[in-house]
């Protein structure tokens, strides 16, 4: 049987793990609890909730960047480790993200612009040169931003409908959903129905 109903998504929460924990264990709780996010959201990626095993930790998030539906990026004042590339797993995370064409959503903590390091300076000038970004300064300003960008996702795929069910689209409907007996049923009904007119005007 063919899954209907709303699509649950995969989010993947990438920031530098030690300056934004508490960020990012809120926004993962936030979105599991909410009355209207929980319904929609069916995993939240953090890459220090993965179990021990025998995978290089970069191979191991950029597959869950591949697996993800919509990557959540938190930029701060922190660049993070660096490999031999000089770039830091933020920045991987963004830029697999990107090539993947995953919806990204970016959220950059204020702060004393004078201390952040310049390679995040030049991040969130990268992400902000390719979409909308939105700025907080607490955790009830990131859950609130959050919130209003999973809304405006939500309405743009089609998930949140405020038209009536026969008035919405199914934006991710294909030929295939439709079922070849409720076709039949509809073509018999309405040319029995259009019979039934032509017979009323024989009347006349």
């Amino acid at each position: 049987m063919k899954k209907t109903g709303s699509h649950r998504y995969s989010i993947f929460i990438s920031s530098v793990q030690k300056e934004l924990t508490l960020e990012r264990r809120s926004l993962k709780n936030y979105a599991f609890n909410d009355p209207l996010l929980k319904v929609f959201v069916s995993e939240v990626f953090l890459f220090e909730e993965l179990p021990a095993r025998d995978q290089k930790a970069d191979q191991a998030y950029l597959e869950q960047i591949d697996q993800c539906d919509l990557y959540v990026g938190l930029f701060a004042n922190e660049y993070g480790y660096e490999d031999s590339d000089g770039l830091s797993p933020t920045e991987r995370e963004f830029a697999r993200a990107t090539d993947m064409g995953k919806t990204r959503m970016i959220f950059v903590k204020d702060g004393n612009d004078g201390i952040r390091h310049l390679k995040m300076e030049q991040l969130i000038r990268n992400a902000a040169s390719q979409l909308i970004r939105r700025r907080f300064n607490t955790v009830t300003d990131l859950n609130a931003a959050f919130y209003a960008a999973m809304v405006d996702h939500l309405k743009q795929a089609g998930d949140l409908r405020t038209l009536p069910f026969d008035a919405s689209s199914c934006p991710r409907a294909t030929l295939s959903d439709l079922s070849r007996e409720n076709i039949r049923v509809f073509l018999a009904t309405a040319k029995s129905y259009s019979v039934n007119i032509q017979l009323d005007f024989t009347t006349y």
